[in-house]
């Protein structure tokens, strides 16, 4: 009786239908999440899940008043309303099937890309759109596409068939609506839309993912997030581009920034470019050759002298190298993407907020590191890797600062290419030996592999592989056979006389997370840093440590400590080798509006436009005691601010000129 009378809008009635449909599919999608995060949810208790939902239904909301409201204004046009006009329902009913199908296509995606960033879908999936071939071809070698797509149709072609059902029925059953009927309803239901996309009835700002924030458990937090909210709202607002960034860089500035970083650094700070001169008295009698190792996820979580939270043995050559040099064990990358882990272990600066800095233009020719430092004391520079030099800008960027010869992918046999990612490390490893042994002075040499990264192809060699029957046996195996590529490089360095005197560092671009109980998750971050001397070399069994915290910014200045050569530095770093550096020991890190801070016992991530929370290491429950150290949290996130916000405008301010 309801549905057939007069005083109830056709249109409000259909809208209403739609609006609701999409709700269920977006937790059914929340639904299809949840059963992909495995122990990522094991610790957390049921109710707090449902809570998910709950808090989720809100972001749900938002996205389908979005959605609903261009439709609606459709379907309440007097004389061609849409439960009764039949072109008009195609119109409208085709604009909302081809909307759902890219809202859904946002769900499908974001369920890998959690899995991963730990996130989810957000702006930094704009940073490759730049290079779509590299990424299509990338996304179907490494994950079951055929899967995906089978379950994107199945919930797309389900979602079409209930509508259909429905618009049917209320076709079917329903009179058609007076116009003032519809124009009674019309302000209330654009108030309803209008409240609903907004999230919240307060005045001064709308919904915003902070919001998601409501239980200890940030997995939980997450969950309650939209993809399509928070994806869209980076679209949307550019995320990353000069004027975003700009804008929220100057929204989030600390005054007191260069008072901070003075007292962090050890030396002054003024509103300019960070900047000093380091000499040294006495540096080696011969210059060493360095040749610095990126290693692709080489995380601690997997590594026997480190942290290895698998019950396999998946690193016993880098466990080998680790007894012949200086390991330190509490080390951070800067950023979770291979781009920040060159940016920032080569030139000592953070990561830099927004689009990724080897893209921007304004990176060019404006970064002082180790390529330029070392070029300028007579070595000669070149960077190795297994790929597409072009991806990320990378061979642009490198060569504009510092880097005088790249060797690529272009460098090999087509033959030799084992999947997107290029050729397998080893072929990459056995190409350096021949190249660095032909070069008559001494030489910078970074060397970044790739192999231990999705597709996870590997070439038919002994690296000792687990079992078939070992779950997850592919990213394993692919990490075992990384570990048996450097053993095995290292070991033809120290065994040829001709890369005598040679420093050799070995780290990785960034963690592996395992078990995340943050959404700015340690496990992440936490990643390797050995230094070697091939002169030093003798392949025995053990695992030093040097638990001195740092990060990938500390590279540079370290490096350069352990050559004795003096040098300008426009880094954020510090030498850890050097013991009468009393001053703070810290990590700073960032993933898109996120900002990790450690220091002492103590880890604080701020949120841009979410919470703070501070968190204990030594808890192994992490639980967030800001409220009850709300002094040393409001400090602890000014100092990880601070740093972002100096980075970001130090690149603003020209180099010296070279």
């Amino acid at each position: 009786m309801l549905l057939k009378s007069r005083y109830i809008s056709g249109p409000a009635l259909y809208s209403f239908a739609i609006w609701s449909l999409l709700i269920i599919f977006f937790q059914l999608w929340r639904f299809i999440l949840l059963l992909n995060l495995g122990d990522r949810i094991e610790a957390i208790p049921g109710t707090v899940i449902f809570e998910s939902f709950i808090v989720g239904l809100r972001f749900d909301i938002a996205i389908a008043c979005y959605m609903t409201v261009i439709l609606y204004f459709l379907a309440v046009i007097p004389g061609i309303e849409v439960l009764k006009n039949r072109i008009m329902r195609r119109i409208n009913l085709s604009i909302l099937f081809i909307s759902t199908s890219i809202v859904f296509f946002i769900h499908l995606c974001d369920i890998e890309f959690y899995k991963f960033f730990n996130s989810r879908l957000n702006g930094m999936a704009l940073q490759w759109t730049e290079d779509p071939g590299f990424m299509f071809s990338m996304i179907w070698e490494t994950y079951n596409v055929i899967f995906y797509f089978i379950l994107y149709f199945a919930v797309l072609g389900l979602f079409v068939w209930l509508v259909s059902k429905v618009v049917n029925r209320l076709k079917r059953n329903h009179s058609e609506s007076p116009i003032w009927v519809n124009l009674i309803y019309l302000p209330f239901v654009i108030i309803l839309l209008v409240i609903g996309g907004r999230g919240r009835i307060e005045e001064k700002a709308p919904l915003t993912w902070g919001t998601a924030y409501f239980s200890e458990y940030h997995t939980a937090n997450q969950l309650a997030l939209n993809p399509t909210f928070t994806f869209l709202r980076d679209a949307v607002y550019d995320a990353g581009s000069k004027e975003e960034t700009d804008a929220l860089m100057r929204e989030i500035a600390i005054p007191e920034a260069d008072s901070i970083l003075t007292d962090i650094l050890g030396f002054e700070i003024d509103s300019n470019r960070i900047h000093r001169e380091v000499k040294f008295e006495q540096k080696n009698s011969s210059s060493p050759n360095v040749i610095l190792i990126i290693i692709e996820s080489f995380g601690a979580t997997r590594i026997g002298c480190l942290d290895n939270m698998l019950p396999y043995d998946l690193s016993p050559n880098f466990d080998s190298l680790a007894e012949n040099g200086t390991l330190f064990t509490n080390i951070y990358s800067s950023g979770n993407h291979t781009y920040s882990g060159i940016f920032c272990t080569l030139y000592g600066s953070p990561l830099i907020f927004g689009k990724s800095v080897m893209k921007q233009v304004s990176g060019q020719n404006n970064f002082w590191g180790l390529p330029n430092i070392l070029l300028e004391h007579g070595y000669e520079t070149i960077f190795f890797t297994t790929h597409d030099p072009h991806f990320d800008n990378m061979q642009g960027f490198l060569m504009s600062n510092g880097f005088k010869r790249m060797h690529s992918l272009f460098d090999y046999d087509s033959s030799e290419k084992l999947s997107t990612l290029g050729v397998p490390d080893h072929v990459m490893f056995d190409r350096a030996l021949e190249e660095l042994k032909e070069i008559k002075k001494p030489y910078f040499a970074t060397l970044l592999t790739a192999s231990n990264h999705g597709p996870w192809l590997l070439p038919n060699v002994n690296f000792d592989p687990l079992p078939d029957t070992v779950k997850d046996v592919e990213r394993l195996n692919a990490f075992k056979y990384s570990d048996w590529a450097i053993g095995r490089f290292v070991r033809s360095l120290a065994n040829d006389s001709a890369y005598s005197n040679t420093v050799i560092v070995i780290t990785s671009d960034n963690g592996m997370p395992y078990k995340s109980k943050l959404d700015l998750d340690l496990t992440q971050y936490h990643i390797p840093l050995l230094f070697l001397n091939t002169d030093s070399i003798e392949f025995q069994n053990g695992c030093p440590s040097n638990g001195l915290l740092g990060s990938q910014i500390d590279i540079l200045p370290t490096v350069m400590g352990k050559l004795g050569l003096s040098y300008e530095d426009y880094s954020f770093g510090k030498n850890l080798f050097d013991s009468t550096d009393q001053d703070i020991r810290f990590a700073q890190f960032s993933d898109w509006y996120l900002i990790g801070y450690i220091e002492g016992d103590y880890y604080s991530i701020s949120r841009i436009n979410g919470p703070t929370s501070l968190h204990i290491l030594s808890d192994d429950l992490f639980e967030n005691v800001s409220d009850s150290l709300k002094e040393l949290s409001s400090s602890m996130s000014q100092k990880g601010l601070s740093i972002l916000q100096k980075a970001y405008f130090n690149m603003l301010v020209p180099l010296k000129e070279n």
